[in-house]
């Protein structure tokens, strides 16, 4: 069963970073958290954390950026962050992980955006149902989207490669409550784990009226200098029998349920800026 989670609150220096690599459609990334809860082992963002030690025990530390909302409100001010700026918020963690539910934190940023008058087109990628919660802060914006990861779509899959995540149904139901708002939103099948049905799964995905759908096999760990997928995710993946070929296969099922109308966007081509 998955351990408990410390959290550190701390200071930092900068709140926005200048986006590049896989992100560089972007102006910044934007992180109001390090590590994160959700603790996935195919995460490519347990690369970045600042130690081996941390690297290997993510999932199981986060740290708090008390000063997120200054930082915002300063970079606003000095004219860091313009309207019309590319903002992709997150890059190496989730926004509405389990902490931001008691500490408002990533609703705090927000807020702080939106007061300082700036418009940024701004892009979230998350897993958790608590984004809805700022709905009335996206209804704001003139370009927002709203990506919601949903790996698969079989809950024992869920539950043996991302057990300390929202449950399928609950994020499908949060992305339909999202776009029924009036909220854009896009679907990140990414990484794509082993599926049950992905011919079902593409029709209830066609359903959300999703602006933009992508999908992602496992990312390879190409060196240890380079962000992928551990080990274990890639031992996983092989005693699953999920290959390129089952990914791919899947991936046509799904592009075919959701039509001409709605492309299936793969890797980079997908989570262009809103």
């Amino acid at each position: 069963m998955p351990g408990r989670t410390s959290v550190q609150r701390v200071d930092s220096k900068s709140i926005l970073t200048p986006a590049s690599g896989f992100m560089s459609q972007y102006t910044f990334t934007l992180n109001p958290y390090g590590g994160c809860a959700f603790g996935c082992e195919y995460c490519y963002a347990r690369f970045f954390a600042p130690s081996q030690e941390r690297r290997e025990t993510w999932g199981r530390w986060v740290l708090v950026k008390s000063n997120a909302r200054q930082l915002i409100i300063r970079a606003c001010r000095c004219g860091e962050l313009k309207s019309g700026d590319a903002v992709y918020m997150s890059s190496v963690t989730d926004p509405y992980q389990p902490a931001e539910r008691r500490l408002g934190l990533t609703r705090a940023v927000i807020e702080a955006i939106l007061d300082s008058g700036g418009q940024p087109r701004l892009t979230i990628q998350t897993r958790s149902p608590l984004v809805t919660r700022d709905v009335d802060l996206f209804q704001r914006f003139e370009r927002i989207r709203v990506h919601f990861t949903i790996t698969t779509d079989s809950e024992d899959v869920r539950r043996r490669y991302e057990p300390r995540c929202p449950p399928i149904k609950a994020r499908m139901e949060a992305a339909a409550a999202l776009s029924g708002a009036g909220v854009r939103i896009g679907v990140s099948i990414s990484p794509m784990l082993p599926m049950k049905d992905p011919g079902s799964f593409g029709a209830q995905l066609a359903g959300l009226g999703a602006e933009e759908y992508v999908t992602q096999y496992l990312k390879p760990t190409k060196s240890q200098f380079a962000a992928g997928s551990s080990a274990e995710a890639w031992r996983m993946m092989r005693e699953d029998g999920w290959s390129p070929r089952e990914y791919r296969q899947a991936r046509e099922e799904i592009a075919r349920r959701l039509g001409e109308e709605r492309p299936l966007l793969e890797g980079r081509e997908g989570y262009a800026p809103a």
